[in-house]
């Protein structure tokens, strides 16, 4: 538990707290744009309704995809500065230096890039579900009703959400440490952001299915990278 309070202090929070308090302003907001976007598409134009604007399950499977998107970034942003920055960095003969096992230390830092990515991946998947709800109340728009369990539907996404943007997280965080470059971690989620997010949005009746695949795929990807990065590591020469 020391060592988990440690590594907070060091990685400054407050700071990526306030870029996931953007990231959900952001996805919220797009969340509200599409909810309009149904609205002010008319026959007369010669444009149908599309669905994925016109149902909540829709609309909950393109912002689960900006959700997976952003807060997969985030966790290779927080696996780059937790991870690869110390490890990579000035602080590495520190870190090699400790009285604590070099796993026991890097499981910490694995530890705190999931549980950060999955907990605010969650909440903010579940609020701006809920937000979107709210204003489609206010303002009375006409949604496609959603399924009997459409708020199962969103928590069980919303928890499968966060645990593959953590997946990408450590899978960044090997590769990064690989290149011994910061910006490669980055880049390594972004690659995966653009090559899977489509699975996401374009599988709205079958949203838990597929994140429930993607999330098997990416804990076994990660489960692997992480042991080749434990002994990379394991390896490192004061």
């Amino acid at each position: 538990m020391n060592l988990y309070k440690l590594e907070l202090m060091k990685m400054k929070l407050s700071a990526y707290l306030l870029a996931i308090l953007i990231v959900f302003v952001c996805i919220a907001s797009l969340g509200i744009l599409f909810l309009f976007i149904s609205q002010i598409e008319t026959p007369e134009a010669g444009i149908s309704d599309d669905e994925m604007f016109s149902s909540w399950n829709g609309l909950f499977a393109l912002t689960t995809a900006l959700t997976f998107s952003c807060f997969s970034v985030v966790s290779a942003a927080v696996a780059a500065k937790v991870i690869v920055g110390e490890y990579c960095g000035a602080n590495a003969v520190m870190l090699l230096s400790y009285p604590v096992g070099r796993r026991l230390i890097l499981k910490t830092k694995c530890g705190i890039v999931c549980g950060v990515t999955a907990v605010f991946a969650f909440i903010s998947n579940v609020l701006a579900a809920g937000v979107m709800y709210f204003i489609a109340e206010i303002f009375a728009l006409q949604i496609e009703a959603e399924g009997e369990h459409f708020i199962i539907i969103v928590l069980i996404s919303s928890i499968l959400t966060g645990v593959v943007s953590s997946a990408v997280g450590i899978i960044s965080a090997a590769a990064g440490w690989k290149k011994r470059s910061v910006i490669a971690t980055i880049i390594c989620a972004i690659i995966i952001v653009c090559a899977l997010t489509n699975l996401i949005a374009v599988s709205p009746n079958n949203i838990i299915f597929v994140l429930y695949a993607m999330s098997v795929i990416f804990i076994l990807a990660a489960g692997l990278m992480y042991g080749i990065l434990a002994k990379g590591i394991d390896r490192m020469e004061i």
